[in-house]
């Protein structure tokens, strides 16, 4: 199969121009296909290799390894299409490297590239017909003609007709590496603009998966643009970004958070430039004295911390509702990033103090969900060494959702009694607790566990079954042992007759006592 992958490559190779812009597309869609993992239930023969290739409808494709021109595809489209491609890439990177096929392709026949600067007038309109496909303005046509005419009457189709917009935008994405994410972050934030507007014309509230997927792709795009310095050619993209942003925090919409996750990534991760950041701080500090609203006073608080106006900040956020703890992790991500770890925890012993408002008015599941990414945030193992004191204000605070983890903390930091306090305080039986930690505290300070004996043996009797009475048993030896290793045995006696005579009436308990031979031990 090896052979005929090779043989089937070069003449393919051969097939394709890659001077072509058509061609570069066709490749570019087939490459998309192929990365998308849409490519199923491959077969392969001595001469063919067939799949299904799931599109916005699913095809069949039958690669003819010894004729690539042959080779045939359900798709109404004549010749080598996406589909094909896609097939191809499937199989050709079970034997080698499809980004070097594409390379090696991209730099055939560069002999004619001497050739090809050398054009005719006809040859220079169609370049410039090609260039008016690039710039802002022919991006920012484009994106709204993709969204033209679709229907919004059913909300339910109309979220699938979007994402769908998004994919094709996607497919015309400039061949360049550099180019790509630039593209992916315009078109995502294009499709943010008309999908809000949408939404806000038809007052609907049911696309939040939307906003996520295209956060989701923003956040993808800046990763890889912050990588390296941006090119000269990305200027004027870059400052029309960065004007109008604002309407993330301007327009009407039924997706605050999201819009306010977006432009904080925006002018997190991308415009880092001090003058930048100062400037829009400007921008929004006249702008809270026009217009009143959340999304505007996060957005200034957030560049409050970008350029290092924190006390202005803290005393924002200490003016704020509890909602301001979800917009916290985005400035605790940055602010971890940052030298200087005062004033990462200045802004942490600021936020902590509304997460258990916060918490009260979120579902069970956001709760614990919130707590986890928090406490990833604040970086508890750091915390623990370099200021326990927040570490454990923190933990109290968000009782009862830290009870694991400050019960972990405690017991590591031989903080017993706190421990003991912790389990008594949330009420956990005491045969759900760690034995090990039950028989390592029995060693080191048994008086501790008297209280947790003391509890568990009067709620067991309360229980007035069998089952219970037999449980309190257990506990009342386990307590005479503590007692006994305490040199306490006459407290223990004192306390026994006066529990057997409390329980008088309960001949059931009594008799499971005997059976214990707690009574019989002591008579």
């Amino acid at each position: 199969m090896h052979h005929d992958i090779k043989q089937y490559s070069d003449q393919l190779k051969q097939l394709l121009d890659c001077t072509s812009d058509i061609h570069l597309k066709l490749v570019q869609k087939g490459l998309l296909l192929y990365r998308q993992q849409l490519v199923y239930n491959k077969k392969t023969s001595l001469t063919t290799i067939t799949a299904k290739v799931q599109d916005v409808t699913p095809v069949q494709v039958t690669l003819e390894l010894t004729n690539p021109a042959a080779s045939r595809c359900s798709c109404p489209l004549d010749g080598i299409c996406r589909h094909q491609l896609a097939l191809f890439f499937s199989a050709y990177s079970e034997e080698g490297s499809v980004f070097e096929w594409i390379q090696e392709w991209k730099k055939k026949d560069k002999s004619n590239q001497v050739l090809q600067t050398l054009k005719k007038g006809s040859d220079l309109l169609k370049e410039k017909q090609q260039i008016e496909e690039h710039g802002v303005d022919a991006w920012l046509t484009r994106f709204r003609q993709a969204f033209q005419g679709i229907d919004a009457g059913n909300e339910y189709i109309l979220e699938v007709t979007c994402k769908n917009k998004y994919r094709s935008l996607i497919e015309y994405a400039p061949v360049e590496r550099e180019w790509k994410p630039l593209y992916q972050l315009f078109t995502a934030y294009e499709s943010i603009k008309i999908v809000n507007h949408i939404c806000s014309d038809q007052q609907i509230r049911t696309f939040k998966r939307f906003f996520d997927l295209m956060l989701d792709e923003a956040d993808e795009a800046l990763k890889t643009l912050t990588v390296s310095a941006a090119p000269f050619a990305f200027d004027s993209y870059l400052s029309y970004l960065r004007e109008d942003c604002i309407f993330l925090l301007k327009e009407p919409t039924f997706y605050d958070f999201e819009l306010i996750e977006l432009y904080q990534s925006l002018w997190t991760f991308l415009f880092k430039q001090t003058i930048w950041r100062k400037l829009e701080w400007q921008q929004l500090s006249d702008l809270q004295k026009e217009h009143v609203g959340k999304r505007i006073k996060i957005g200034w608080i957030h560049l409050c911390i970008l350029c290092g106006y924190d006390e202005t900040a803290i005393e924002e956020i200490q003016s704020h509702g509890p909602d301001i703890a979800y917009f916290a992790s985005s400035w605790l991500k940055y602010l971890s990033e940052q030298k200087g770890q005062n004033r990462f925890y200045l802004y942490i012993n600021t936020i902590s103090a509304f997460i258990p408002n916060y918490l009260e008015n979120v579902e069970e599941y956001d709760r614990y969900a919130f707590i986890r990414s928090f406490f990833q945030l604040i970086n508890e193992g750091n915390l623990a060494e370099q200021n326990p004191i927040l570490l454990e204000k923190i933990y109290t605070l968000c009782l009862p959702h830290t009870y694991y983890q400050y019960s972990d903390y405690l017991f590591t930091k031989e903080k017993y009694k706190e421990w003991v306090e912790l389990q008594q305080y949330k009420g956990i039986e005491l045969e759900l607790i760690d034995r090990s930690r039950l028989e390592a505290l029995a060693k080191q300070q048994p008086q501790l566990l008297m209280p947790l004996y003391h509890e568990a043996i009067d709620l067991s009797i309360a229980g007035r079954s069998r089952d219970s009475y037999k449980k309190a048993v257990k506990y009342l030896k386990k307590l005479r042992t503590l007692y006994k290793k305490q040199k306490n045995s006459d407290v223990w006696d004192r306390f026994f007759e006066y529990l057997l005579t409390k329980t008088k009436r309960l001949r059931a308990f009594h008799e499971e006592c005997k059976r214990g031979k707690l009574i019989h031990d002591e008579e």
